[in-house]
């Protein structure tokens, strides 16, 4: 089985700043004359596998996708924003890098990658 955060993380394809949230990697900007369009760069084969590939491609992908995208847009067109919760003491830079650290350390697979103790990384939304 393939180690999913590392394929989708190597710095090889998605660049240095692979661990970042950055969600304009997979716009390209088209131009057109003197017009410009964005549009869904896809990821190299290979490279981008949180939903299989190939024969046992998981049929519910477009789908989960779509569905993905118009959440995330809700939330964050709303005036949101989600941070960690912060120990006492500590910075919102420093509770980034914890719950970072949790993501990249303390992960396994069950039936999906997922992280083995969310409830270490509890998060908080606000309004902006």
């Amino acid at each position: 089985m393939p180690h999913y955060g590392a394929v989708m993380s190597d710095p090889r394809v998605w660049g240095a700043d692979s661990l970042e949230w950055r969600p304009a990697r997979f716009i390209h900007v088209v131009k057109d004359g003197s017009e410009a369009r964005e549009e869904f760069r896809t990821p190299a084969r290979g490279s981008f596998i949180a939903w299989s590939e190939g024969a046992a491609d998981c049929p519910g992908r477009n789908f989960a996708q779509v569905e993905f995208v118009a959440a995330m847009v809700a939330l964050f067109r709303g005036g949101w924003r989600v941070d960690p919760v912060r120990r006492d003491g500590e910075s919102l830079d420093a509770a980034r890098g914890r719950v970072l650290d949790l993501i990249e350390n303390d992960s396994g697979a069950m039936l999906l990658l997922q992280m083995l103790h969310p409830e270490r990384a509890p998060l908080v939304w606000k309004r902006k």
